[in-house]
């Protein structure tokens, strides 16, 4: 009987001979009802600058290469903003090389210092290599304990609503799905730019540039555009416009990141007008259907008529 049964039984007078319900310590007791120690309901406290701490996972592998043909994303999520950046991987040994990046890239965004790196014990973040440049720039590395994944809260939460927001955006733009790299980018670019319940509803953005942001931009995944075809790659008598699929934005070029259907390719441009009343619901397998059924109507075409063959059996 639990210590707990036995001082309701003492109290209730059921158990007049005891004298004491506290007992000692029993091993046998923990070998067979050890619990784990329980987690935190409202989580750990947010750090107050930005990149403080930082959260790390890798999500993969996808059983649908990306059209870059990646399997893996790689995240980072700084603790105090709660902006998250992600990169698309082929095989998880390179999360070092794109962690040096990231390290680089934040540090001369802020002109502050990375302090703390959190991540699972997966093997691409245990090698002398990457513990070697964390001991050289001083940066603390934090390795949850293993099969605890609820010390890395922040990132297994991250995943989930990256995910869930990658099949919505995949479901509505009727694209296929090997365009999830693409939707995983873009749904990154929304969530640092959507109210956070962790920063009482702030904005990740704004948190981490102290600016104020503009929304005009934005637009719906998978939406119909057409893209402008400069003079210099067309004829006279050419079309001076090209339908393409809207995949996300390009920060980096100030301009938007589209997929040319015939074309197979992603381009990026800043001359363009979007169709905002209908969805470009037609795949790219469509397509390449609509290819063949066209092919297949012109071989019928050139095919020479067959003469009737007046002979019955």
């Amino acid at each position: 009987m639990s210590e707990k049964g036995l001082k309701i039984l003492v109290d209730k007078n059921l158990l007049p001979g005891l004298k004491s319900y506290n007992l000692e310590l029993c091993e046998n007791c923990i070998h067979g009802r050890q619990k784990r120690v329980s987690f935190l309901r409202g989580g750990h406290d947010r750090r107050k600058n930005v990149l403080e701490l930082v959260h790390s996972d890798v999500f993969g592998p996808v059983n649908i290469k990306s059209l870059g043909g990646a399997s893996y994303f790689v995240m980072f999520i700084d603790d105090a903003s709660r902006k998250v950046w992600a990169y698309h991987m082929k095989n998880k040994s390179v999360v070092f090389g794109i962690f040096q990046k990231f390290h680089v890239t934040v540090e001369r965004e802020t002109n502050k210092l990375l302090k703390c790196l959190r991540t699972d014990n997966g093997g691409e973040y245990c090698s002398n290599a990457f513990k070697e440049y964390c001991n050289r720039f001083g940066i603390r590395y934090e390795k949850i304990m293993p099969d605890t994944p609820q010390q890395n809260g922040v990132a297994e939460m991250m995943n989930h609503t990256i995910m869930e927001k990658v099949r919505s955006m995949l479901s509505n733009s009727g694209l296929e799905k090997n365009f999830w790299a693409e939707a995983v980018r873009t749904a990154c670019y929304l969530i640092n730019r959507s109210p956070t319940t962790a920063l009482d509803c702030g904005i990740p953005e704004e948190v981490w540039t102290g600016k104020n942001l503009n929304y005009s931009h934005l637009k719906i995944f998978g939406l119909e555009a057409f893209v402008h075809i400069p003079k210099e790659t067309r004829t006279k008598l050419d079309d001076k416009s090209m339908k393409c699929i809207f995949l996300g934005y390009a920060d980096e070029d100030l301009g938007y990141r589209l997929w040319d259907p015939v074309k197979h390719k992603i381009i990026r441009s800043r001359d363009f007008i979007f169709n905002e009343s209908e969805m470009f619901k037609r795949t790219v397998g469509e397509l390449e259907v609509k290819k063949f059924i066209d092919r297949f109507e012109e071989q019928q075409e050139n095919i020479p008529p067959i003469q009737e063959n007046k002979q019955r059996i």
